[in-house]
């Protein structure tokens, strides 16, 4: 248990809840291969993106590698389908 209350052992089990239901949600959206893929694996694939936002002309941009810029475009695609 993280904390000798009560109360904040539940607040702490329902925010882990949340973020897995979150966690698979994200995963029905990502491509085959992170199907089976961990909470690990996924976050230090898909999380830990390297990107540059710019501001420019009263608008952004995000920039990314190309590899990534794929993968977000097949995620992002995936979730406007369903």
């Amino acid at each position: 248990m993280p904390c000798g209350q009560f109360e904040a052992n539940a607040l702490y089990f329902a925010i882990c809840t949340l973020s897995y239901n979150l966690f698979v949600m994200l995963r029905e959206h990502l491509p085959d291969e992170f199907k089976k893929s961990r909470a690990k694996a996924v976050r230090l694939k898909i999380y830990a993106i390297a990107a540059k936002l710019i501001k420019h002309s009263r608008q952004y941009k995000l920039k990314l590698q190309k590899f990534n810029n794929v993968l977000l475009s097949q995620v992002i695609d995936s979730a406007w389908i369903r």
